[in-house]
C-alpha cells in the first residue's frame, strides 16, 4: 500500500456509521494499522499467528479474557493481547481504537 498523502484518522472514524467496523489504514513491512469502531460486543476470538496491540482514541474499550481479569482502556491507553490468547472486546458506547498487528494475521472465532 503506497501512501502519497496524509491519512486523517478523524475523517475515517467520522465516516463510519456501523456499530462494528474494522478498516485497514496503512501497512508497513509485514504489519498493519487498522482503525476499528465498536459499540457492543465483538465475539470471542484469537489470533494464532499475531499479537494485537490496541490504542484507544475515543470512548472506553473493555477486553475480556477467559482465563484472567479483564482490562479497560480509555483514550491514550494501549494494551497488547499476545498471539493465541482468547479474548473479546466490549464497548458500552461508540469506541474508536487503533489495532497494530500482522497484515496477514488470522482471526479465529470461537463457536460457543
Amino acid at each position: 500500500m503506497k501512501q502519497s498523502n496524509p491519512i486523517s484518522l478523524k475523517q475515517i472514524s467520522d465516516s463510519i456509521l456501523e456499530k462494528h467496523k474494522n478498516i485497514l489504514v496503512s501497512e508497513i513491512n509485514d504489519s498493519c494499522l487498522r482503525l476499528a469502531v465498536i459499540e457492543g460486543i465483538f465475539d470471542w476470538h484469537h489470533h494464532p499467528n499475531s499479537d494485537e496491540l490496541f490504542l484507544v482514541l475515543e470512548g472506553a474499550l473493555q477486553i475480556e479474557f477467559q482465563d484472567q481479569e479483564s482490562v479497560e482502556l480509555r483514550p491514550g491507553d494501549i494494551f497488547t493481547v499476545p498471539a493465541k490468547k482468547i479474548h473479546r472486546t466490549i464497548a458500552k458506547t461508540r469506541t474508536v481504537n487503533l489495532c497494530f498487528e500482522l497484515t496477514k494475521g488470522e482471526t479465529v472465532f470461537l463457536h460457543t
